[in-house]
Order: structure tokens, then sequence, then C-alpha cells
């Protein structure tokens, strides 16, 4: 593995779980409140809503805002838009940004693995070494 790319890992991993930093509860607990002033439905019971609010807030503000544009322009239901039909305008992006962080944490931990086992050979070798083993 080139230097370089070792070298990079560590940004990129930051990079990584930066663009899944989840948003801001008060945020989308606001914007929900807009849409269904907006529209004139009602909001959902207080766990309901707080949960709805708990699962939005999870994601990414820059993709919550995405989803809530989508919905602000294109819902149509009668109903107050749930999770799900937020989601399904960022399942995508939210999905793409996951694997992301995965195959850099697989990465990383395949490094590690590899730097493990190369200082623990080194320590067998020296442990040899000093014992006067000579490989008979």
């Amino acid at each position: 593995m080139p230097d370089d790319v070792i070298d990079a890992l560590p940004g990129a991993l930051a990079r990584a779980r930066d663009e899944l930093a989840p948003g801001d509860p008060a945020e989308v607990l606001a914007a929900v409140t807009t849409l269904a002033s907006r529209r004139g439905f009602p909001l959902p019971d207080d766990i309901a809503l707080e949960l709805d609010i708990e699962v939005m807030a999870s994601w990414p503000r820059d993709l919550w805002r995405k989803a809530f544009r989508a919905v602000w322009e294109q819902f149509s239901y009668r109903r107050l838009p749930e999770p799900a039909d937020f989601r399904r305008h960022i399942a995508a992006d939210l999905d793409e940004r996951r694997a992301r962080l995965d195959r850099l944490e697989s990465l990383r931990l395949k490094l590690e693995t590899v730097r493990l086992k190369r200082q623990w050979d080194e320590e067998a070798r020296s442990r040899r070494a000093r014992a006067g083993w000579r490989g008979r």
C-alpha cells in the first residue's frame, strides 16, 4: 500500500464520519411543525412526534434538508409525512455515505492487522535471537 494512501486514511475517515454527523433535532422539529401548519395537518401524539424527530435528526443535516425540500415540493397525500416519506428521497445518498465509511473502516482495520502482525513477528524474532534460537 502506498504511503500517501496510508497517510490520507485518517483524514478520509474523519470526512466520512463528518458526512454522517447527525442533524439538529430543533431544526427538524421546526420544519415538521411548519409543514404541518402550512398544510393543515395535525401533529402526531407526543411520543410519535418525538420518535419521528429523533429518527430524522439522526440523518446528516444536508440530507435532511434535501429530503425536506423534496417532500415540501412533491408530497401530495392528505396526512403528515412520516420519516419513511422523507427517507425515500435520500436513501441512496445515506446508503452510499455509510458504505464509504464502512469501506474506509475496513481498510483501516486491515492495515492495523498488517502492522500488528509485523510488530508481533519482529518481537518473536527478537525473543528468538535473545534466546539463542538458530532455527534448527
